[in-house]
């Protein structure tokens, strides 16, 4: 009688490495496959994230050159009321208490935010004003009095900072040099300004939401305008609690990006800083980043959704494929040929089955890939180009999610974006020849949805079937009814031979269009091949198709 043999480290060993073997070429492919899913819906998330951030940096640039613009446009009125009261000031000598009155009251009418004019001679006291207890005040040194001695340049406008000690409440006071033609300086002429005076360059500029914040700093980071509660804030210096202003201050450059902490609330916020020409103004402008990327976040959140559904759908796939391995296996040991022909028949039903639920989704693409890389017939880049389809395709179902208030021009836009370069890659010509059409008040996301599914099929079948160099998109009006043609110039099909032996695509184009009341039609030569899809302007109930959420 033969003795069992024991088992040795050799035998283990290799029983282990045959069962590797066996299994290896099922992981292998599934976990390549979720490696290329999950490396490209990253890429497409950050680059969306990137896009995002500088959008947003790009239109608050765009805002703060409308400001600088509006404060450049304020500060001349300034200039040039003080310039008409330099020049009074040479032509007819030290001016009358009333004429300051009268040339205050006129300008009002322009700048209503304008304080208290004054004059002073060359010793810096004031001798004209239009407040007559600032009359004999000596201000020689006032920074917007001394700012102006020993410059021997042209006389160039000066702004203050914030203070309340001329007239007893914070204001800010613009002056001007008064000098002769021999360059002799005779004093300087001012006006003072209240905390309002800025205020509607940042109101035309600001979009009204609690995300958006906006200020107007001096040199020295003392607020001028703040929106919300200007005067409040009104000559309060954030130089200490701004990082932001510190930041742009050591870079000297004219404008500045930045992400970091709000000095208000704590939360992240996109700051832009621009310098505002020659005024010694600093414009800051800012977006919280929450709101700024709350799309990106759903994106993101749908492209996670895709990628688990991706694993589901591989990790199915694989244990399907190593289960069916196995029991291939053992029924050989004893049935061999019949069990052959009975796995070949479940084989095929499980195929018809899957094809015919996941014809119109992610699922029957994946499975598509999947079957050609095992057969390796593609390598990883034509994997991702069709990958990239798939994901397309679901894009185009999202964004039929998103409102289009019932015009189908822009739900077309949409499919010329997805579709545009897989036909360009493919060599076809698109020509888009659409016309404004009424409104559908009918066209929300699932009939959207079904309107994109026909048109898809259609430039599926012509990519796939035509051998066609061009495709032209047109739209119109036929009564009652909406009109969009797509038209090729392949080699053309019998359309009745086609729907008799029962093509999935037509069929499916026919059920959707019944389901949303339309009409789809076709006309083939040999000229090329003409799609039809009529959609009624009026509203109607939508039949069921048997396409569920689709």
């Amino acid at each position: 009688m033969d003795m069992p043999r024991r088992p040795t480290v050799k035998r283990i060993f290799n029983k282990w490495w045959r069962l590797f073997l066996r299994y290896a070429h099922n992981t292998v492919i599934p976990l390549a496959v979720l490696l290329i899913v999950g490396a490209t819906l990253s890429w497409v998330a950050y680059d969306e994230y990137l896009q995002t951030e500088e959008f947003e940096f790009r239109l608050l640039e765009a805002h703060a050159r409308n400001a600088d613009a509006r404060v450049a446009e304020a500060t001349d009125k300034i200039g040039h009321l003080l310039n008409l009261l330099a020049a009074a000031r040479l032509h007819s000598g030290p001016l009358r208490d009333n004429a300051f009155t009268a040339t205050l009251d006129r300008h009002r009418q322009d700048i209503p935010e304008l304080g208290t004019l004054l004059l002073t001679d060359t010793a810096g006291r004031i001798h004209s004003a239009t407040d007559a207890t600032l009359i004999g005040r000596d201000v020689s040194q006032e920074p917007y009095f001394a700012a102006h001695l020993g410059h021997e340049l042209a006389p160039k406008l000066f702004m203050s900072r914030p203070d309340i000690r001329l007239l007893g409440t914070t204001a800010v006071i613009f002056t001007l040099p008064v000098v002769d033609a021999d360059h002799r300086f005779l004093g300087v002429v001012g006006v003072s300004i209240r905390f309002n005076f800025l205020q509607g360059v940042l109101q035309v500029i600001n979009p009204d939401d609690s995300a958006s914040m906006s200020v107007i700093v001096n040199r020295d980071g003392d607020l001028v305008y703040r929106r919300g509660e200007p005067e409040k804030f009104f000559g309060i210096n954030i130089v200490k609690v701004s990082t932001v202003f510190r930041e742009h201050s050591r870079l000297h450059q004219p404008v500045t990006r930045h992400i970091g902490p709000s000095a208000q609330d704590g939360k992240t916020r996109l700051f832009l800083v621009r310098d505002v020409g020659a005024s010694g103004l600093s414009l800051i402008l800012s977006r919280q980043l929450d709101e700024v990327l709350a799309k990106w976040q759903r994106n993101a959140v749908i492209y996670a959704l895709i990628f688990l559904f991706t694993v589901v759908v591989v990790v199915f796939l694989a244990i399907s494929a190593a289960r069916r391995k196995q029991l291939e296996a053992d029924v050989i040991n004893s049935h061999k040929r019949l069990r052959e022909i009975e796995q070949r028949q479940i084989l095929s039903q499980e195929r018809q089955r899957l094809m015919q639920d996941m014809h119109d989704g992610l699922g029957s693409s994946l499975i598509s890939a999947l079957r050609v890389v095992e057969h390796g017939r593609m390598d990883e880049t034509e994997v991702a180009h069709m990958l990239k389809g798939c994901i397309d395709d679901l894009k185009l179902a999202i964004d039929s999610m998103e409102p289009v208030d019932a015009h189908l021009l822009l739900l077309l836009a949409t499919l010329r974006f997805r579709l545009g370069p897989r036909l360009e890659s493919t060599g076809i010509a698109l020509h888009w020849e659409v016309q404004n059409v009424p409104d559908l008040d009918w066209l929300e996301p699932k009939n959207a949805l079904h309107i994109l599914r026909i048109l898809q099929e259609a430039f599926a079948n012509i990519i796939k079937h035509t051998q066609a160099t061009e495709i032209r998109v047109a739209t119109g009006v036929d009564g009652a009814w909406v009109v969009v043609t797509v038209r090729d110039n392949g080699a053309g099909f019998s359309i009745e031979k086609a729907l008799q032996i029962g093509g999935k695509g037509l069929a499916n184009q026919t059920h959707r269009a019944h389901a949303i009341g339309a009409e789809v039609a076709w006309a083939s030569d040999a000229s090329g091949t003409s799609f039809t899809l009529r959609l009624p302007i009026q509203r109607v109930r939508a039949v069921s198709s048997g396409f569920g959420g689709l």
